[in-house]
């Protein structure tokens, strides 16, 4: 803690930590619309540290900067395990970046670039770790209608969405020129063999679920070391395991998307957190905004939402389930979430009002499924005394069967 009371963790998300880091794909800023950590509900910094049991758990940091944005991770351990902890953190950084290794865009060396680089030449064998990212990529494409899918990086190359500088919209007819190259049926896996292969024209981008998987990896490499409660925080995704001291819930904070101050509090005991918006990069022509965020099937950025959060078992399906919701939009995306087991969201969206003088509108759209009659552990409040107008509508069907939709990846990861 710090003497604005605020943990590490608070203080690194409430403001940006790096300018955008050249062309990496990787990279999301973890603010505005940030998850900013809760440890432990009103803790504070004497009760941490004033502790007279040497198995009173207390938290260990450490922060590294991997996969183009802030990895950082908390690790639970007992006073006299001062230095276990310190090797559990290092488990942390080394399961994080591998899978940066393995499927970064700009690694030459990696998987990702050879499978790209082969397009069209057939099959290459792939690690484990890269085909369980590819086998739940296909998963969620299939489950979301294609609103995700990893085969969309011609299109986001087109965007210019890689550089640093985007300043003009593709002309229509480039954009259906690519479109073809797009679909997650022109990638071929072959699991008795661990192969991939991609159609000639195409190429993947894995960064709308990786750095989920990422986490799962992380995650499960402190449970297989016994640590008895930790998270991990890559960019605003966020992985926890076990309880933090006090049997308290894990608790973020969800700021405006348009501002700093927080207007509402998600708690939740266990799984994953993961936002996808359209505050990360983008580019404005005539006061429009483009996000990164494309749509696989239009080739047009999404622009009915300004974020979603969602809650689920794994990160790597919080991470992919996100990004398809915002694509589909208040509506389906609503949908989506609401039909998943074990899933909860808050998506966010314009309320089409006026904006008042900062710039920001003064009512927002505020959609959640969370619930006590979907899921206990789960809750989304509004932040009293919040400057913005926020509408919350809960919605949550009522005696249907829900869909399976998690992807058994993260037990595999482990």
């Amino acid at each position: 803690m710090n003497q604005t009371g605020r943990s590490k963790v608070e203080e690194a998300n409430l403001q940006p930590q790096h300018p955008l880091p050249g062309a990496n794909p990787w990279y999301r800023r973890a603010w505005p619309v940030v998850l900013v950590l809760v440890l432990a509900g009103a803790w504070t910094a004497e009760a941490l540290l004033s502790t007279d049991s040497p198995q009173e758990l207390l938290p260990n940091q450490r922060s590294w900067t991997v996969m183009g944005t802030l990895l950082e991770a908390t690790v639970y351990r007992p006073a006299t395990a001062a230095r276990l902890a310190q090797a559990d953190l290092e488990a942390v950084h080394l399961a994080v970046l591998e899978i940066d290794q393995l499927m970064s865009l700009y690694r030459p060396d990696s998987e990702l670039a050879a499978l790209n680089s082969r397009a069209g030449m057939g099959p290459i064998e792939v690690s484990r770790p890269t085909f369980q990212v590819l086998e739940a990529s296909q998963h969620y494409t299939r489950l979301s209608g294609g609103a995700l899918d990893v085969t969309v990086q011609p299109l986001v190359e087109l965007w210019g969405f890689y550089r640093v500088e985007r300043t003009s919209i593709p002309p229509p007819l480039e954009i259906q020129a690519v479109l073809p190259r797009v679909g997650i049926d022109r990638m071929d896996l072959v699991g008795t063999e661990q192969t991939a292969a991609l159609a000639e024209g195409s190429r993947l981008d894995l960064g709308g679920i990786a750095k989920g998987y990422a986490i799962d990896r992380a995650v499960a490499a402190l449970r297989a070391r016994g640590v008895p409660a930790a998270l991990v925080d890559l960019g605003g995704n966020i992985g926890v395991l076990g309880q933090p001291p006090g049997e308290r819930p894990w608790a973020v904070g969800i700021q405006h998307p348009r501002g700093n101050e927080l207007i509402g509090l998600l708690q939740f005991r266990g799984g994953a957190i993961a936002t996808s918006g359209d505050y990360d990069r983008y580019f404005e022509v005539q006061g429009k905004r483009f996000s990164h965020l494309v749509d696989p099937r239009t080739g047009w950025p999404a622009e009915d939402l300004y974020s979603v959060t969602v809650v689920a078992p794994n990160a790597t399906a919080a991470d992919a389930l996100s990004t398809a919701a915002f694509v589909l939009g208040p509506e389906h995306g609503m949908a989506l979430l609401a039909a998943c087991e074990g899933v909860q969201g808050v998506l966010i969206q314009p309320s089409g009002e006026e904006e008042n003088q900062e710039g920001k509108e003064a009512r927002l759209m505020v959609s959640t499924t969370t619930g006590s009659l979907r899921d206990p552990a789960v809750s989304f409040a509004l932040e009293p005394g919040t400057t913005t107008t926020v509408e919350t509508v809960e919605e949550r069907p009522e005696g249907s069967a829900l869909a399976d939709c998690v992807w058994p990846i993260a037990q595999e990861a482990e």
